[in-house]
């Protein structure tokens, strides 16, 4: 079942879900389509399906409301009857173009244009024009893929965000309030190009110089125009960097301001190549304006790539992902900690059941959004699915230790926070008080990889990282299958 709002923007969407034989319930605004889905979901007793909720998509025209719910959650018994998975237009829009998934085709480049492996002294940056909730959104998306192995050699080598607005100032602190607990624990820079003198503020991880690094995104606000020069200079060093891959995205709410943007931008980004994302709803219009010697890389985004086929097959991975840490979670005491031979698709909806709260089910479904980004750092082209085997021990080390600095960034945007060093204490001296604090949102394993601890169970928390990674092809394969 889909239920939807704001239709102005979303017909194709709704008429696909409509010609595959889904329900679609299409409300007037987002207040309408959540009374729709307490509606429907009061008419729906899992006593009577066999245990089974109702499975809906939720598409939300707000994204405070999107981001309310993937960090609080449903009322119990809400989630009791639903299976739910919200999403926003923006937010279909960035895992279009940022997920690499089975089975599923992807017209636009990776972040990761070539593989970024662990000896690497490569970065991934990605600048967004336009501060606004698309750009927000890409933002987010991009720093829950963005993960790369040579982090884990230098912490240095940080994928990097900057965001360009000629009026950042106001969107900038709601965003950076948003996710506070994101920005506390990063490294970010505020330059005002408007100031007579610029100057860069930095701010630094609350624990930099008490405790190791440990989020590998990095991001930059930069107040002034695209025409200003001091901008365009830095974005062609950027362009002929070997130390760093660049993306563009021209995200303003005015399209012909993309347009006139995507196309006036230093020769140095067409005659290298530089991918360049250019907000559109018009995208035929868009391959007009190519002046046709096939340098400039301009790729049309807008609601008409929003595909919710993407967040289904997420989802469907992030049901594996489950399994796949109830396996681990399964073992009797004392047994060593290992991948599955083989997922059950039969289990799958019922283990799924047991996902709660909410933000949960997105911490698996965004587990399952890096799967490409990490088989592509060991050389695996993400088209070929098919081809993936049995990852080496090297390759699970390295992945595995991707994997828990990804979780880091994630676990933030979800809302949790470190430890401060009194509950540190605290849990060191009595072990059970971890999951105490994580349910107060405060995680004893947002730290770095090196430094994490042992469990109540007495095994080092890496080795459900490591279970995992190990399950990738597995995840992949039974995906591909069904």
């Amino acid at each position: 079942m889909l239920i939807a709002s704001n239709t102005n923007i979303i017909n194709s969407l709704v008429a696909r879900e409509r010609a595959a034989g889904e329900l679609v319930f299409v409300e007037k605004d987002d207040n309408a389509a959540i009374a729709r889905l307490r509606e429907q979901a009061d008419k729906h007793d899992p006593s009577t399906h066999e245990g089974r909720r109702l499975e809906v998509y939720l598409l939300l025209q707000n994204s405070t409301a999107l981001w309310q719910l993937q960090t609080l959650g449903l009322p119990i018994d809400l989630q009791g009857r639903v299976d739910l998975v919200a999403t926003t237009i923006e937010d279909l829009i960035a895992k279009t173009i940022f997920v690499k998934l089975p089975n599923l085709s992807y017209p636009y480049p990776s972040l990761d244009h070539k593989p970024i492996s662990r000896d690497s002294d490569c970065t991934i940056h990605l600048v967004l024009v336009g501060m606004n909730c698309q750009s927000a959104t890409l933002a987010i998306n991009a720093a829950l893929v963005a993960h790369y192995p040579n982090y884990c050699r230098d912490t240095r080598l940080r994928t990097r965000i900057t965001i360009i607005d000629d009026d950042i100032h106001a969107t900038r602190d709601t965003f950076i309030q948003r996710y506070c607990h994101l920005f506390d624990n990063s490294y970010y820079r505020m330059i005002d190009l408007t100031d007579k003198s610029p100057s860069s503020l930095v701010h630094r991880p609350m624990y930099a110089g008490k405790r190791k690094d440990f989020v590998d995104v990095e991001w930059e606000f930069i107040n002034g125009k695209l025409s200003n020069s001091a901008i365009r200079q830095k974005l062609t060093e950027w362009s002929v960097s070997p130390r760093q891959q660049l993306t563009i995205a021209i995200c303003h709410d005015d399209e012909n301001r993309c347009y006139t943007e995507a196309m006036s931008l230093p020769e140095s980004i067409y005659k290298h190549g530089i991918p360049v994302l250019c907000h559109s709803e018009q995208s035929d219009l868009l391959s007009l304006l190519s002046d046709g010697s096939g340098q400039r890389k301009i790729y049309p985004y807008g609601s008409q790539c929003a595909n919710l086929d993407v967040l289904k097959k997420l989802k469907q991975m992030g049901q594996c992902v489950n399994a796949v840490y109830h396996h681990c979670f399964s073992l009797p005491p004392g047994a060593q900690i290992t991948a599955p031979a083989m997922i059950d698709k039969e289990s799958l909806e019922l283990l799924w059941r047991e996902v709660s709260p909410l933000p949960k089910v997105y911490s698996n479904i965004f587990n399952a959004m890096t799967m490409g980004t990490k088989m592509h750092s060991i050389g695996h082209d993400p088209s070929d699915w098919s081809a993936y085997y049995a990852l080496s021990r090297d390759e699970i080390e390295v992945l595995t230790e991707v994997e828990h600095n990804r979780w880091s960034v994630e676990e933030l945007i979800l809302g949790y926070r470190p430890v401060t060093d009194d509950e540190q204490q605290q849990v060191e001296n009595d072990i059970s008080q971890k999951k105490a604090l994580r349910s107060a949102k405060i995680h004893y394993d947002l730290r770095c990889y090196d430094d994490l601890r042992a469990d109540i169970t007495g095994k080092n928390a890496n080795v459900y990282d490591m279970a995992l990674t190990q399950s990738i092809p597995l995840i992949i394969k039974t995906c591909i299958s069904d």
